[in-house]
């Protein structure tokens, strides 16, 4: 690690300690990640410079000896950057609903933002209902994976609305571990490697799944993440209004998403998380009246 570090200036005997597979805290200050695609980076830097362009908290990534923002040390790409001071909340402590307003406003803050960035990358653009057609069914017909009656039927259906939802460069990782605090006041978001254009209330529904997963099958934690919900959703509409379609999309946005998750898990040799996500699926299927609740 020292040889990739030295690349980037960084000289000398300095704490290293792994966070994450492909993460490195480096002497408190820096964040060190190792990635193998470098499309990803480039994107990644390429959102940073822009959003710290325009006064919105992100890490800056560190430019190497070369003028890089990145480098290639055995088969893999390695990115310093300065380190956001600060700690995830949990958002099931305390006012419940203040806390989802809190975070639903730096999920719109964020996409005001992301909204006006015309990047020099080539944008993935999602298609949620094609790649239910072109690689999720496949999947789940090969696996011999089973939903209950009507789930799939009603992801097909989702298409019209779907395609007449508004769309834009969004973050795609959406959940709590990429968002910081200090001191009570947000601090920074994390992790811009997969973000793609795709319907804006996806990031946020994305962000109510990170939350309702562990708490789904336990009645008075989802009573609070009701209220987280509803927190999040009227303090992103505050910022950046949400529209009657944009509503109405939850239900089914929240069972396509896990069949989503179920499908990336199976393909990814996962089986665990797979039947968790089956189950999961079926839930938010029979309880779509709850999920409108809000």
């Amino acid at each position: 690690m020292n040889n990739v570090l030295a690349r980037f200036g960084v000289a000398g005997h300095v704490s290293v300690e792994q966070i994450y597979k492909s993460v490195w805290s480096v002497g408190g200050k820096y964040i060190l990640k190792r990635n193998s695609n470098a499309a990803q980076l480039d994107k990644s830097v390429e959102i940073s410079e822009y959003l710290i362009s325009k006064g919105i908290p992100v890490a800056k990534y560190i430019r190497a000896a070369d003028g890089g923002f990145y480098i290639k040390h055995q088969d893999f790409y390695y990115c310093l950057m300065t380190r956001i001071p600060g700690a995830h909340i949990d958002p099931f402590v305390g006012d419940c609903f203040q806390n989802g307003k809190t975070l639903g406003g730096v999920v719109a803050g964020l996409h005001l933002a992301l909204s006006r960035f015309k990047p020099e990358f080539e944008c993935y653009d999602a298609d949620l209902i094609r790649e239910l057609a072109s690689w999720i069914m496949p999947e789940l017909e090969a696996k011999h994976i089973a939903f209950h009656d009507g789930v799939l039927e009603l992801c097909r259906a989702f298409e019209p609305l779907y395609r007449s939802l508004p769309r834009q460069l969004i973050h795609r990782d959406m959940h709590t571990g990429n968002l910081l605090f200090e001191n009570g006041r947000f601090a920074g978001y994390l992790d811009f490697d997969i973000s793609q254009r795709n319907i804006r209330v996806f990031d946020i529904c994305y962000l109510g799944s990170s939350l309702l997963v562990e708490n789904y099958r336990d009645e008075e934690r989802l009573c609070l993440w009701k209220k987280i919900f509803s927190g999040i959703w009227r303090g992103y509409d505050e910022v950046s209004p949400l529209n009657d379609d944009e509503k109405r999309a939850v239900p089914a946005l929240y069972v396509l998403n896990e069949v989503i998750f179920t499908a990336f898990f199976s393909k990814t040799g996962q089986p665990e998380l797979c039947a968790s996500c089956v189950d999961m699926t079926n839930w938010t299927f029979h309880n779509r009246a709850l999920l409108s609740d809000f």
